[in-house]
C-alpha cells in the first residue's frame, strides 16, 4: 500500500510540473492564482477594449493582487478600501486590454457636489529594469517618467447619460443670461454654448478636461514624475469602460502595444505594472487611494508571427505527453528495482545466515565425533592390553 501511494505522490508531481509548463506555453488554459506576474494571453480576435464581459476574457489568467493603503503622503489612507484586485489581460500582437475587477458595494460616478467622490481605477507602467518608485515615480532617484492610465467612473456617466452639470444635481438651478449662450435657460453644456458662449465657461475654453462636456474616452491618459506632477498628455491613446454589477467594478483599460507617442510607455515583456483604486463612498481623492506592488507583465505572441501555430502547439502537446509517459515509466522501472534489490538483500542476508548456523553446530559434531573416536579407541587399547599376570602364566 505504501509503494502505491509513493508512485501516486510522484504522478502527482510529475503531471504538476507538466500542466505548469503546458500553462506558461499558453496550451492549457490558466487557472486563477495569486502572485506578482501577470500574463496576457494572445487572441487572433480582436480584443475586447471596452467590454468588461465578453467572452474572450474566459481565455485569460486571472491573478489577484494584495492592495494596500497609501501612507507616504498627504492625504494618506491607512488602510485600504479593498483587499485585492483581480486582474486579466489579452492582447492580438498590436493591442493590449486589462480587465480589473474589485468588489464595492456602493457605486459612486458624480462629482457635481463638494461632497461627491468618484469610484475610480488606474494602471501605472514602467519600463523593465531597475524598479522605481511605486507612488508615480521620482525624478529626483532619475527614475524613468510614469505612464499613467486612470479610468474614471464619471467621466464614463458624462459619456453614457450626457454632461452631469449643477442642473443634475439642482434642479432648481437658474440662470437667467449668459453672454453668447442660445436658446433660453436653464442653458445646458455643450449646445447652448457656441463659439465665444464658451469663454465665459473657463475650464471648457482653456481645454480642462475635467471640465470638458464632449469626452470621447472615460480612461485619462497623463504622466507624472512624483507627488503632485501628473499631467494629462497632449494626445490620448486609451480608452476603456466599467461595469457595476452587484457589488462588483469590473473595468477595462486598452490601448496599442506601441502608440509611436513618446510619453506613452511602450508594452512589452517584463514591463512593470502598479494598480490604484479610489473609492467614492469612502471620499478617496487625489493621493488618498489604496494602491498596490508592482507586477511584472509577460507578453505571450507579440505579433502572429511570433505565436505558436496550432500544428507547434499540438507537437509541443504530444512531447509533453511522451514525456510525461517517459517519466511515469522511470518512476515505475526504479520503483521495481528497488523492490527487487531489496528482495535479494533479504535473500543474500539469509544465506549469510546459513553458514553461521553450520559453524556453531560444527563443534559440537566434531566434539561428539572426537569422543567417539576416544572411547573407541580406549576400548581397542584396553582390548589389545595383556596384564602382567597372564604374561606370567603364559610364559
Amino acid at each position: 500500500m505504501i509503494k502505491n501511494k509513493k508512485t501516486v505522490i510522484m504522478f502527482v508531481i510529475t503531471l504538476s510540473i507538466v500542466l505548469t509548463v503546458l500553462q506558461y506555453q499558453g496550451i492549457v488554459p490558466g487557472t486563477s492564482d495569486s502572485g506578482t506576474e501577470l500574463r496576457s494571453v494572445y487572441t487572433e480576435e480582436d480584443i475586447p477594449a471596452t467590454d468588461p464581459e465578453s467572452s474572450l476574457w474566459d481565455e485569460a489568467t486571472s491573478i489577484t493582487v494584495p492592495i494596500s493603503g497609501q501612507t507616504s503622503t498627504n492625504p494618506k489612507r491607512l488602510l485600504p478600501s479593498v483587499e485585492s484586485v483581480r486582474i486579466k489581460s489579452l492582447n492580438n500582437g498590436t493591442h493590449i486590454a486589462f480587465r480589473i475587477t474589485w468588489n464595492d458595494a456602493v457605486k459612486n460616478s458624480k462629482t457635481t457636489k463638494n461632497q461627491e467622490f468618484r469610484d475610480a481605477l488606474a494602471i501605472q507602467i514602467a519600463d523593465k529594469g531597475s524598479i522605481p518608485f511605486v507612488c508615480m515615480g521620482s525624478a529626483a532617484t532619475g527614475t524613468t517618467r510614469m505612464h499613467i492610465m486612470q479610468w474614471k467612473s464619471d467621466w464614463q456617466r458624462d459619456i453614457e447619460e450626457g454632461f452631469q452639470d449643477l442642473e443634475d444635481s439642482f434642479p432648481n438651478f437658474w440662470v437667467d443670461y449668459y453672454p453668447y449662450a442660445v436658446g433660453e435657460p436653464p442653458y445646458r453644456v455643450p449646445e447652448d454654448f457656441p463659439g465665444n458662449a464658451s469663454l465665459y465657461l473657463p475650464g471648457y475654453h482653456v481645454g480642462n478636461p475635467f471640465s470638458d462636456p464632449l469626452k470621447v474616452t472615460s480612461v485619462e491618459d497623463a504622466i507624472a514624475d512624483g507627488y503632485s506632477t501628473i499631467t494629462t498628455q497632449a494626445i490620448q491613446n486609451a480608452v476603456g469602460r466599467g461595469v457595476w454589477k452587484n457589488g462588483t467594478w469590473s473595468v477595462v483599460i486598452s490601448r496599442a502595444l506601441d502608440t509611436g507617442d513618446h510619453d506613452d510607455t511602450v508594452i512589452k515583456e517584463d514591463n512593470i505594472l502598479a494598480f490604484a483604486v479610489w473609492d467614492g463612498e469612502s471620499q478617496d481623492v487625489g493621493a488618498r487611494k489604496s494602491v498596490s506592488s508592482w507586477v511584472t507583465l509577460k507578453t505571450r505572441g507579440k505579433t502572429k508571427e511570433e505565436n505558436p501555430p496550432y500544428v507547434a502547439q499540438i507537437c509541443i502537446l504530444i512531447l509533453y505527453v511522451i514525456a510525461l509517459l517517459a517519466i511515469i515509466g522511470l518512476i515505475g522501472f526504479g520503483l521495481k528495482r528497488k523492490k527487487k534489490g531489496k528482495v535479494s538483500k533479504e535473500e543474500g542476508e539469509a544465506t549469510e545466515d546459513k553458514p553461521d548456523l553450520k559453524e556453531e553446530e560444527q563443534p559440537k559434531k566434531t566434539g561428539e565425533g572426537k569422543k567417539k573416536k576416544v572411547g573407541h579407541s580406549q576400548k581397542k587399547s584396553q582390548k589389545n592390553k595383556v596384564s602382567p599376570a597372564k604374561k606370567r602364566k603364559g610364559g
